[in-house]
């Protein structure tokens, strides 16, 4: 490697898009702001990549250097280009999908550089030359390189396009920011046309440092103005989306600003901007109001304008604008519709009537109640409810005289805290009593009535809920019976399983004596009853050790043993107690493990291999022919996981919930071909649980299965209960 002073500039350069990335980044949330930071940062890789290309001496090394360094290249244009639109469309434009499609072109560039040597697309020839003080890569451009720098020319083009369009419409006080942003768009597109047509006899690429000078120019406009906390395309955002009208007009009485809502009022929406116009040119038919207030400075008043045949009503208000020396440089015309509520004044008459009439046809109970809790409304549907024959009956009652005696303190602190806390509305449930002595349930909305701002009283909305409590106390019961069934069902088979284990273990034991030949010599045919004996007594303890792994696990009694433990070793013994069983059935099998995993984790080891033997157990189980292969991965620093796939039968999509239920298999696995009892996943799925991880499968029916466990990467002991 070998640096020169004539790397200064391009030092700087990178340092500077550093800067940009990381000032840009405390700004993320505002638009644009992402792409603008990754753009720096591609900017920061291309130029130190570059750097490391000048300095090399050697075609192999220059080379490799070369290739990073179009990671920054064709990140910038995309960059630019994601840019530009969150910057300017206040619709929300980027997508996955579009993301995407955009990548498709960048990743294809990579691509072919990587694979140039086979092809020749994108350089067609490379050589070793010297230029002054440097020795470069001398090379003849294929067509993909053409194709890629098309490519990021349109993205660069629109990009500008975009924003140019957009900062021309930036009123005159941002002319500062104008000048900056238009004369740094114009560097990358004269530092890459010099540089890609060889213009000068310098061997530098100039674009990362045209791009520097971009984003310079941008941070002259954030710095300068701050564009990053309140862009200037905030005045379209936020005045022309205005429901007011608004219009400043300055001494002269002519237009400074005016927003799309008083161009409506004025009928003047579908006309050019009368930037520059005096006010009384622009009034038309509502010139009297021109007369009415050209000699007001400040006023506020209430207006009626008529257009298209109807009148609207507006609140009027003229505001001076002063400058720093308090002296007047303007006016501020705001008018604010308020047809709607001078409508809803004669709405309102109207609708009491007609409020008064539904409330008293409702079938819900519709009671009010003042500030003491006494009655003083209350529609027919609670007096049938109740069981009352009139309101004088309940009006004029406190509502704890209806409430059920064992709820009256609990609702009583339920009314007061709303009333204390001034919560609109709250909904509780609240046992009453009839006329004729029943107890029934009412689910009410109680919301507060205000007289100014006092609290006046209470309008209850209730409904009688008294059959869903009845049923929810019955589907409680049913719970409970439930519950209890499920924890009387763990318990028997726990104790069915230990009682299994001890007759088992003995014909065991009297199986493999008989086969050794320690009683008699047997004959082929009583070999082989012995080796059915005793694979069967091996079937029936796998599966009494299921049952009582699933009944511990039910009980909540399964703790996890967390220790030290290497995870090269547990891949050793999954396989030297699955790779026999693979080998009988010709399977290939394969097992990796990801050279980033540490080398040592925590975890218990027991019940990993467990979980691990039970996956790769069932693959070999359900593939006939084909492959297995088994891999511990290193997910990212929080997460490692376990991975187990198969060429065998598959499972289809709508059996994948329940293959980890308990005594449950896929409808197509669940054959005399394949024995079991369901217990495999369902054990496997508890334990993953356990230890804080997940569990995922990735089938389809005849095109094998994928199960891959999450879990977290423990770097300390820690017991998991």
């Amino acid at each position: 490697m070998e640096f020169t002073i004539y790397l200064l500039p391009l030092f700087a350069a990178t340092i500077i898009s550093g800067t940009l990335a990381f000032y840009t980044w405390r700004h993320r949330r505002t638009p644009g702001a992402v792409p603008f930071t990754i753009m720096m940062v591609a900017l920061f890789e291309w130029g130190f990549t570059y750097i490391l290309e000048l300095a090399a001496t050697d075609l192999a090394l220059k080379t490799f250097f070369r290739t990073l360094t179009f990671i920054g290249v064709v990140t910038t244009p995309t960059t630019w280009f994601l840019f530009a639109i969150e910057y300017t469309t206040s619709q929300p434009w980027v997508t996955r999908r579009r993301l995407m499609l955009l990548a498709i072109m960048p990743v294809a560039t990579l691509i072919m550089i990587l694979t140039n040597d086979l092809h020749g697309l994108f350089w067609a020839t490379e050589e070793l030359a010297v230029v002054g003080p440097y020795l470069v890569i001398d090379s003849i451009n294929g067509n993909g390189f053409w194709v890629h720098a098309i490519y990021s020319y349109i993205l660069l083009l629109v990009g500008a396009v975009l924003i140019v369009r957009n900062i021309l419409h930036w009123p005159r006080q941002y002319r500062g920011q104008i000048a900056a942003v238009l004369l740094s768009l114009a560097a990358p597109w004269l530092a890459n046309a010099l540089t890609i047509f060889k213009l000068l006899p310098i061997p530098i690429d100039l674009t990362p440092f045209a791009f520097t000078i971009t984003g310079l120019g941008m941070a002259y406009a954030l710095l300068r103005q701050r564009m990053l906390d309140l862009v200037p395309i905030a005045r379209d955002l936020v005045i022309d989306n205005m429901r007011d009208g608004m219009i400043v007009i300055d001494n002269d009485n002519r237009i400074v600003d005016i927003n799309i809502e008083a161009r409506k009022i004025l009928g003047i929406a579908d006309k050019p901007q009368p930037i520059g116009e005096r006010l009384e040119q622009v009034l038309g038919q509502f010139r009297h109001l021109y007369e009415q207030y050209r000699n007001v400075i400040e006023a506020e008043d209430e207006i009626v304008l008529e257009s298209g045949g109807k009148q609207h009503w507006y609140e009027f208000s003229l505001s001076p604008l002063r400058d720093d020396r308090n002296q007047l440089i303007g006016q501020l015309i705001v008018t604010h519709d308020i047809t709607e509520r001078k409508h809803s004044e004669i709405l309102l008459k109207e609708s009491e009537a007609r409020f008064r009439q539904i409330v008293e046809n409702a079938s819900d109970c519709i009671f009010r109640t003042d500030a003491e809790g006494y009655f003083t409304y209350v529609n027919p549907s609670v007096l049938h409810v109740m069981g009352f024959s009139n309101v004088g009956e309940v009006l004029g009652k406190h509502y704890l005289e209806l409430t059920s005696p064992s709820a009256r303190h609990s609702t009583k602190r339920t009314y007061q805290k709303q009333y204390l806390s001034r919560t609109e509305n709250t909904y509780h449930e609240v046992p009453v009593i009839t006329a004729d002595g029943r107890e029934i349930w009412f689910g009410q909305n109680v919301q507060l009535i205000y007289d100014d701002d006092q609290v006046s009283g209470f309008q209850v909305l209730a409904r009688d809920i008294t059959a869903i409590k009845q049923a929810q106390e019955a589907l409680r019961l049913a719970r409970d019976q439930a519950l209890e069934a499920s924890r009387v069902k763990t318990q028997l088979l726990s104790k069915v399983s230990h009682e299994l284990r001890t007759p088992l273990g003995g014909i065991l034991g009297f199986a493999e004596l008989l086969q050794s030949g320690a009683y008699t010599e047997l004959n082929p045919g009583q070999k082989q009853a012995v080796v059915e004996i005793i694979q069967s007594v091996k079937y029936l303890s796998d599966m009494v050790g299921e049952l009582l792994d699933e009944a511990q696990l039910q009980a909540n009694k399964t703790v996890l043993q967390v220790k030290q433990l290497s995870p090269r070793d547990l891949l050793r013994q999954a396989i030297a107690s699955t790779e026999i069983l693979a080998e009988k059935k010709g399977l290939a099998f394969s097992a990796s493990i990801d050279a980033n995993l540490p080398y040592e984790l925590f975890g218990d080891e027991r019940r990993l291999l467990q979980i691990l033997i039970n996956l790769i157990g069932n693959a070999i189980k359900f593939t006939n022919h084909g492959f297995v292969k088994v891999s511990i991965k290193y997910a990212d620093e929080r997460h490692w996981g376990l991975e187990v796939s198969d060429s065998g039968i598959g499972i289809s999509e709508e059996d994948w919930d329940q293959i980890f239920e308990p005594f449950t298999q896929s409808q197509k696995t669940n054959s005399s071909n394949h024995r079991g009892i369901g217990l495999g996943l369902t054990i496997t799925k508890q334990l993953v649980d356990l230890m804080g991880g997940r569990i995922m499968v990735e089938s389809s029916s005849g095109h094998g299965s994928t199960f891959k466990v999450i879990l977290p990467l423990e770097r300390r002991v820690e017991v998991l209960a």
